[in-house]
């Protein structure tokens, strides 16, 4: 299986930085790009894509838990950034030194804009020019996509005249900076996603799942129109993605097993299975994805609370829980006592899958199924998803889930969606809950934590914090506010 191309030519172009570099950087190097191979080189470059970074998702939500026991006893275990973030602090998010998922999602947004810049006038087969031109339309779409449901206002008409995004269009450093609306930003996307989808590739590339194509594109529009409420529009991007014969699901049963790591003082020996062994050969390829994307953590722990812990209801044959809880799993940062669990999935528990996948996809059909009151679909979508996750030693009648009614479905098709997706879409989940019409899936996030200054933390002052709607717009960080020199206004609090 063949990785990602080299890229030496075009890297000087793209430089590690701030939002001054991504957002205003004059690419003084476009001169020396002459070929559609490179400019394929970029969107081959798979890793650099594929990571969103963003510990809003690891510790903003009711997924992460730190009790105030486990931090006392360990405080060098969290650094003052994670824990700004899980007491969602405004103060503490603006002040700190950078922002990787607001300087990565524009990274990306730059290089979409360079290869627009160029694709036409490069030499090389037209098929192929066309084809990346597709990418590059979704590149930009998926990383606006992303940052709207971090800095923005969640989507409602509500909402359509609140602060949207400064839209970078093109490679020119003096393009305003100033934010747009949330309904400019959202049609720029789907004007972005109108663009994509005259890519002439039908289905998913399996040796190449980050490029583009009809199916991931319909697997994504499947979540942005559940997002804002077009329902109807949902399942029918959903049946549509869902009829590809590349990506499918995994079944968790033939998951092998990885590497263990044993301690000692005292003894224990933590048990993975395969995936936490992966390296980018293999991780890229995860079979499950219609569009290659990991919510990516630089400290590798994801803390599950007790709260996302007690929705595995079936612990001994859910076999999320048994693969991907891992028990003592605090054991890996010299985390004793209290025990606590670290959810892991892919490489030493960096990366989860936050691109669209088959697993996605049928939740998203299922959700909307169940919120139109077709119980009977619902529960045939989140049952197939089931199959494939619980042990199949298991009696079909324990496998599958039953609803009584439309309020019970709804509730446990959204438990299986937390279930199968905690973490990375949580967030997303939260917010879009809030503001849709339907209050039983609201969801209220509380931390019993400690006193949190821009300096440190207090440990000798309980307290507890309640995530407000207001800060369902994450902060934008004070280094690019000042890079923006003024053009970019930060959210209301």
């Amino acid at each position: 299986m063949k990785l990602i191309k080299s890229i030496l030519i075009i890297t000087g172009i793209i430089l590690l930085g701030g939002c001054k570099k991504y957002l205003s950087e004059e690419p003084k190097k476009q001169a020396s790009i002459k070929t559609i191979d490179q400019l394929e080189a970029l969107v081959d470059n798979a890793t650099a894509f594929a990571l969103v970074y963003s510990a809003t998702a690891v510790y903003s939500t009711d997924d992460t838990g730190i009790p105030r026991d486990l931090y006392k006893n360990n405080v060098v275990a969290f650094t003052m950034d994670e824990i700004q973030y899980y007491v969602n602090s405004v103060d503490g998010v603006v002040a700190l030194a950078s922002d990787l998922l607001w300087t990565g999602e524009y990274k990306k947004i730059f290089t979409a804009n360079l290869i627009l810049a160029n694709v036409d006038e490069v030499a090389g087969d037209e098929s192929r020019k066309q084809r990346v031109k597709a990418d590059a339309h979704f590149i930009r779409a998926y990383a606006y996509w992303v940052l709207a449901n971090y800095y923005c206002a969640p989507y409602n008409n509500a909402n359509l005249n609140s602060l949207g995004l400064p839209l970078k269009k093109t490679v020119d450093y003096n393009e305003s900076l100033k934010r747009s609306t949330l309904k400019e930003t959202y049609d720029f996307i789907l004007a972005d996603l109108s663009e994509a989808q005259k890519v002439a590739n039908d289905e998913v590339d399996p040796l190449r799942a980050w490029r583009v194509s009809k199916k991931a594109i319909a697997a994504f529009m499947s979540r942005v129109f559940l997002f804002t409420g077009e329902y109807d529009k949902s399942i029918a991007q959903a049946d549509i993605a869902l009829t590809s014969t590349v990506a499918k699901l995994v079944d968790y049963n033939t998951l092998k097993q990885g590497l263990s790591k044993s301690y000692t003082s005292p003894e224990a020996k933590l048990e993975y299975v395969e995936q936490n062994d992966w390296g980018a050969s293999k991780y890229l390829y995860w079979s499950e994805f219609f569009y290659t994307r990991y919510v990516a953590t630089r400290g590798q722990w994801y803390l599950p609370s007790e709260d996302l812990l007690s929705v595995y209801h079936d612990k001994q044959n859910d076999l999320r829980y048994k693969s991907f809880m891992i028990s003592n799993g605090g054991r890996r940062f010299a985390v004793i006592t209290p025990s606590a669990f670290r959810y892991t999935v892919f490489s030493d528990g960096q990366y989860i899958p936050e691109g669209p996948t088959f697993s996605e996809v049928l939740l998203n059909k299922a959700e909307v199924l169940a919120r139109k009151g077709n119980i009977s679909g619902a529960m045939e979508a989140v049952n197939i998803l089931r199959g494939k996750r619980m042990r199949k030693d298991m009696p079909l009648t324990d496998i599958s889930l039953t609803a009584t009614d439309k309020d019970d479905a709804i509730k446990k098709v959204l438990e299986e969606r937390r279930r199968e997706m905690p973490f990375s879409m949580r967030w997303y989940d939260i917010r879009r809950f809030s503001v849709n019409e339907y209050p039983a899936d609201d969801v209220t996030v509380t931390r019993d934590f400690f006193d949190v200054s821009l300096s440190g933390v207090n440990v000798n002052a309980p307290k507890t914090y309640t995530l407000s709607a207001k800060r369902f717009s994450v902060p934008i960080n004070g280094v690019e506010m000042d890079a923006g020199k003024g053009q970019i206004v930060q959210n209301p609090y």
